[in-house]
């Protein structure tokens, strides 16, 4: 009676470890694009911002991509990126990417920074640094 009674608990203690728990991910997403078509001095242009959010089991996490133009007339995007735990910034310019991370925020906006380079961002530019170097970005409006 003892042999069985310890066979029965040992047959189900492994049926009750060796079954799967099937997990079931609730995931929606959305996506939406805004394209602008801008005429300055002659010259028409368009300007396109995206936003994306995903939400993984009640996680939300959110991008904004808008573009920026140096002085020079180079152009970059940059992507915020916000999962609730952290915010990082991505910046793609000229074939390289660099992403940042979140330090703080400030009364005009907020700073990103990881390695030896840094940005501050505001409502319509950026300020990227590395070392000596600084690079303003305009908002492309």
């Amino acid at each position: 009676m003892k042999t069985n009674s310890l066979i029965l608990g040992f047959v189900t203690a492994l049926v009750l470890f060796s079954c799967k728990k099937n997990d079931v991910k609730k995931t929606s997403d959305s996506f939406s694009t805004t394209t602008e078509i801008v005429e300055k001095d002659g010259k028409t242009d368009t300007i396109t911002s995206s936003n994306a959010q995903k939400d993984i089991n009640g996680k939300k996490t959110s991008s904004v991509s808008y573009p920026y133009k140096a002085s020079d007339g180079s152009r970059a995007k940059a992507t915020f990126i916000d999962d609730g735990k952290a915010k990082t910034i991505t910046i793609e310019a000229n074939n390289n990417k660099f992403v940042l991370d979140f330090k703080q925020a400030t009364t005009a906006g907020e700073i990103y920074e990881r390695n030896s380079i840094s940005a501050e961002s505001t409502e319509d530019s950026l300020l990227i640094s590395q070392g000596d170097n600084v690079i303003h970005l305009a908002k492309v409006k």
